[in-house]
């Protein structure tokens, strides 16, 4: 009897470690990559990159982006690197991962870009994986795309057929999210909206809204029941609807271009004042 009691409290012990351990790597909040940002020059082709999970997978929202800037006039080049089902964390890992490795995305670090595009977050949700996991990790890409003098472009978290989604998954992922989500979110997983709140406030804390272009979601999509014909299923974009986001994607970039040269404008016109002035007197 002793033995079997024995032998169940072992193996209790087993599957309690072995839970531990994969709630920690699944869940846990790793220190930022080391890196050494490379010098920048100036590119006469604009230079756009984007990175996410399924959603920047494939070639249509990148040929989407490039066909938009084309259309204006604009010469460019777009190259995409996306890895399905991943969440923020290995979106963050994929910028650091060795080039030969399956999904690397480090060649965004690597090309003289002007603007990343994130396209982040639906994994994250669908896996329950917690408003802060979301946001922390938002805040690693978007800093070290920042501190490489890329212009970070931040898709704010999509609306998409979470309950669907959520609701489709198996009896094990099931519980496993559950427990999961009261281990380290106090069961706070289950609206979109509190993700795009704890990114929001991510960006204002640590002051990355003045150096991101935020693009909302909501003027894609702010309502997934009410805009299907935006969707191809309950988690991806159909083609309307990614030529939809890409679109607002690139007017967003171009505003932020034309900010950038009214201010380039401008301090010239002050430079030259002074000078004026000084040949006068």
């Amino acid at each position: 009897m002793k033995l079997k009691l024995r032998l169940l409290l072992l193996f209790l012990l087993i599957v309690t470690t072995g839970f531990g351990f994969y709630v920690y790597q699944r869940y846990s909040f790793e220190k930022r990559h080391p890196f050494v940002p490379e010098k920048k020059h100036k590119n006469d082709t604009l230079r756009v990159g984007i990175i996410g999970d399924s959603w920047a997978t494939g070639i249509t929202i990148d040929t989407i982006i490039k066909d938009e800037f084309s259309k204006r006039g604009i010469t460019n080049e777009v190259i995409s690197f996306g890895q399905p089902e991943a969440k923020t964390k290995q979106i963050y890992d994929n910028l650091y991962a060795n080039p030969e490795q399956p999904y690397s995305s480090n060649e965004i670090l690597h090309h003289n870009l002007d603007y990343c595009i994130i396209l982040a977050g639906t994994s994250d949700a669908e896996g329950e994986m917690g408003a802060k996991f979301y946001a922390y990790y938002c805040s690693l890409i978007i800093s070290d795309l920042a501190r490489n003098n890329i212009e970070p472009v931040f898709v704010t978290m999509p609306e998409f057929g979470f309950k669907e989604e959520t609701d489709s998954l198996d009896i094990l992922k099931k519980v496993r999210n559950e427990v999961s989500s009261l281990l380290i979110d106090n069961g706070n997983t289950r609206s979109l909206d509190g993700y795009r709140k704890q990114a929001n406030e991510m960006l204002k804390e640590t002051r990355l809204k003045d150096s991101t272009i935020v693009v909302p979601f909501n003027l894609v999509c702010d309502d997934y029941e009410k805009h299907k014909i935006l969707y191809r299923n309950t988690g991806h974009l159909s083609t309307a609807g990614k030529q939809k986001m890409g679109r607002l994607i690139v007017e967003y970039i171009l505003e932020k271009e034309k900010a950038a040269k009214r201010k380039s404008l401008n301090t010239n016109i002050v430079q030259i004042e002074p000078a004026k002035k000084n040949k006068r007197a």
